[in-house]
């Protein structure tokens, strides 16, 4: 079992911080959702609340690996593989999760249950201020919908807006072999209608299933789900295109709910 650097303890620990947790299904499909409530026990072990995390909690309770990832507003970037362990519904863990902000003052927050993960690997994860702008202003400059790929679901404007925004927390999860894992993708930027366009040099396969994740100042999340295409070079850039085959909400009231492409009340 792996432990948790002091650097990486620090940065899971920030309550602010952006945090995402990504599983997958019985058919491999991944899943990845906020979980604000991630927060280091120890040295070996995160916890969060079970608290409207539908799809999340059906694919832990089915066996699938883990992988949480946190962003801090400075950067601080890293990733953490690890196990399921269970859920508990009083004890220690229980009482120190209750007293976080979301389940003692929100009228909503009803703490369910706590989840442990035992960790098994940490990878800090390089990013900075400079390589979210150039992976931004990449994606604005070469990102072009070639008229030969396969339609996918049209993304509704309010939700491509965050997924192009510079400033949202963005994380995408792929599912290999017997683990998940995530990648900060800040400099995503949706192309056309139905794809988004990522920085070329993801570790990613042609015809992977990859989950999506972005999550705005103002705590609006969403995920995309779609089928990653392969490269593409347009206007001298390469980058890599993602057909988008599922939005889903993760925001209250609407959570893991599909979102149609006209709506604008999202």
């Amino acid at each position: 079992m792996a432990k948790l650097s002091e650097a990486a303890r620090e940065a899971f620990a920030v309550t602010r911080a952006a945090k995402f947790i990504a599983t997958r299904d019985e058919k491999g499909v991944p899943n990845i959702a906020m979980i604000a409530s991630t927060t280091p026990w120890d040295d070996d072990h995160l916890i969060f609340g079970d608290f409207l995390m539908w799809q999340t909690k059906k694919n832990l309770q089915a066996g699938s690996p883990v992988s949480v990832s946190v962003m801090t507003r400075d950067l601080r970037c890293y990733e953490a593989r690890g196990r399921f362990l269970g859920f508990e519904t009083s004890g220690d863990k229980f009482d120190a999760m209750g007293k976080q902000d979301i389940f003692r003052y929100s009228a909503i927050g009803l703490l369910r249950g706590v989840g442990t993960i035992g960790v098994d690997e940490v990878y800090p994860l390089k990013l900075s201020a400079v390589s979210v702008a150039k992976d931004w202003l990449l994606a604005r400059i070469g990102g072009k919908r070639s008229a030969d790929l396969p339609e996918g679901k049209r993304v509704n404007p309010i939700v491509a807006g965050i997924f192009g925004a510079r400033d949202a927390a963005k994380f995408l999860a792929v599912s290999r072999g017997d683990h998940m894992e995530q990648f900060p993708v800040i400099g995503m930027r949706p192309v056309g209608a139905d794809y988004l366009a990522v920085r070329s040099d993801l570790p990613l396969t042609r015809g992977d299933t990859v989950a999506v994740s972005a999550l705005t100042m103002d705590l609006k999340a969403f995920q995309i789900k779609g089928e990653y295409v392969g490269l593409a070079r347009s206007r001298g850039v390469n980058l890599g295109y993602i057909r988008v085959t599922n939005v889903l909400s993760q925001t209250l009231p609407l959570v893991s709910r599909e979102v149609p492409s006209d709506n604008y009340d999202v």
